[in-house]
């Protein structure tokens, strides 16, 4: 008998549960074939395989492409919407919207990752809101207690207030050992900062060697990490320097290159004797490479033919001034003067002949009058 009513319990229960939303376990039992559109429409992908993994006649390439397809459109919509949900710092809803839906394609890699990388996140928050909120306490009753021994140094306590101080050194005791659960939190998760304001607070409230002891390990730690910054700011420097120094030689490269080519042409031109290509040609040498034995030779070259050219230009001037020709004189001379600009004689005799030419002009011009 009691058998009987186990069994018809039972059915009962089962026929309750299949009308429940949410069940879905038992609803499974019962799909149907015609159900399977129905499924779709309500994404549950995993349920739709497994329908048509019992039904050999919906398991056809064209089914399993088209349950593919929505499959890939819901988990992209699903994707995009919690990093909407995560972008207004919804990290619950998020997680919430991503576990759901990983209950409908529990395979799906993406979704996983992501859920698992918000659920990380949002108990960092947690743990980062509870730890700002003990801080606080902790301040606010490491001010009270000194408020008390002030007051005390001043006149004797009331009972009431030495009730109240008690009260309060048993609650800095409690918070002291939470104080060094999120110090040593933080410090297995590299916030060395926010582990040494736990681990001090705590010492503040009640002193202990657990403490003291962490604190330890968040000042090794820290100068362990100042070291890896130096190192990594030294690593950084000598990168710095090579790149420097490729760049460097690049430069060098590409004047030495340049230098080779404009001595060529220096020496080419003075093959041809064009003293005024060889000379605008070998200014281009770049200054660097003006102590180059090779450079200093081509100079040495250069500045004896110019100074053949311009002694030779500067007497033909001389013989055209010295036969009343003070207009050729003064294109000869100019012509030695493009050779060598800086040369004061040939200033000198350029000057003097324009003065002449002026006075001539002046006395045209008086005769015509």
């Amino acid at each position: 008998m009691r058998k009987h009513v186990l069994i018809l319990t039972g059915t009962i229960l089962l026929s309750i549960l299949a009308g429940c939303t949410g069940m879905q376990t038992v609803q499974l039992v019962q799909d149907r074939p015609e159900d399977l559109e129905l499924l779709l429409e309500q994404h549950e992908y995993a349920r739709a395989r497994q329908l048509t993994g019992k039904y050999p006649s919906l398991d056809t390439p064209q089914v399993q492409q088209v349950i593919t397809l929505r499959e890939s459109g819901y988990v992209n919509s699903t994707y995009a919407d919690a990093r909407i949900l995560e972008s207004d710092q919804d990290l619950l809803g998020a997680v919430q919207l991503l576990s759901d839906a990983l209950q409908r394609v529990p395979h799906d890699a993406l979704l996983r990752e992501l859920r698992n990388s918000l659920e990380q996140e949002r108990v960092r928050q947690l743990k980062d809101n509870e730890r700002k909120l003990l801080v606080a306490r902790a301040s606010y009753m490491i001010e009270q207690q000194q408020l008390f021994l002030q007051q005390a140094n001043l006149e004797q306590p009331s009972l009431g207030q030495r009730w109240e101080n008690s009260r309060n050194e048993k609650t800095a005791v409690a918070l002291s050992r939470q104080l060094i659960e999120y110090g040593e939190y933080a410090l297995q998760q590299g916030d060395l900062e926010n582990a040494q304001t736990c681990l001090d607070l705590s010492l503040a409230l009640h002193a202990t060697s657990g403490a003291q002891s962490l604190l330890s390990e968040v000042a090794a730690a820290k100068h362990s990490q100042h070291k890896l910054v130096q190192q990594e700011e030294n690593v950084q420097q000598v990168r710095k320097q090579k790149k420097f120094q490729q760049k460097q030689q690049k430069i060098q490269l590409k004047q030495q290159q340049k230098t080779e080519v404009l001595l060529a042409e220096t020496q080419q031109a003075l093959n041809n004797n064009d003293l005024q290509v060889a000379r605008s040609t070998f200014v281009k040498i770049p200054l660097s490479a003006s102590n180059l034995s090779e450079v200093q030779a081509v100079q040495h070259d250069l500045d004896q033919a110019v100074g053949t050219r311009v002694t030779m230009l500067m007497a033909a001037g001389d013989t055209q001034y010295r036969a009343d020709k003070v207009h050729e004189a003064v294109r000869i001379w100019g012509e030695a003067r493009t050779l060598d600009p800086e040369n004061p004689d040939l200033k000198e005799r350029i000057d003097r002949a324009n003065k002449v030419l002026a006075r001539l002009e002046e006395l045209k011009s008086r005769q015509h009058k």
